[in-house]
């Protein structure tokens, strides 16, 4: 529901990451890019304190620059994604979908992302953020969102990815399976 989350078209303060902290989504990664970068970043999700890697691989990133902000509700979800200068999305694994990418540009907020899953699938490189191939990549792609238009990234979402737009495309796959089932014939 596109609606439900607030347009931020300016007032881009830092960026944020914000999923499962695992190896596999790549945190470790969006602390990399916000150290090389000198930018502020947030971290965002929740993490398995018997699995050593928020200790190990985060924790010790910590400070006035890198936040660990926990897990989050709704609002404090959105505030951050409208205030951001980008999502990082730094997956080192073939994500199926990824929710929070639709829910940052519905803010009209950029994601620099790995080229990876589904993310070809839901960025437009270049107009709603960016797809990369590694962190040096999304690094350099860190001020190139400057120049994109938050309007046009909300619009995207609007366009192919609201409520509505989601159940008519479920609605018609639905109904091409029904009407190319062929029943087995019962002698």
């Amino acid at each position: 529901d596109v609606s439900a989350f607030p347009f931020g078209d300016g007032g881009r303060e830092g960026l944020f990451c914000m999923s499962r902290i695992s190896p596999e989504k790549g945190t470790h990664h969006a602390v990399a890019i916000a150290k090389k970068t000198g930018i502020p970043l947030k971290i965002a999700g929740s993490y398995d304190p018997a699995n050593p890697y928020f200790d190990e691989q985060i924790k010790p990133h910590l400070d006035e620059n890198i936040v660990y902000v926990g897990e989050l509700g709704f609002e404090a979800k959105v505030d951050l994604l409208k205030r951001s200068r980008a999502l990082l999305f730094p997956i080192e694994w073939d994500e199926p979908f990824g929710m929070v990418l639709l829910e940052s540009m519905a803010c009209g907020t950029p994601v620099i992302a790995m080229k990876r899953g589904a993310a070809p699938e839901v960025i437009r490189d270049g107009v709603t953020g960016f797809l990369c191939n590694d962190v040096d990549e999304m690094t350099k792609r860190v001020e190139d969102v400057k120049a994109l238009d938050p309007a046009k990234i909300r619009a995207h979402v609007a366009e192919n990815f609201s409520l509505e737009k989601m159940v008519a495309a479920y609605e018609s796959a639905y109904f091409d399976a029904i009407a190319k089932f062929d029943p087995p014939r019962i002698p």
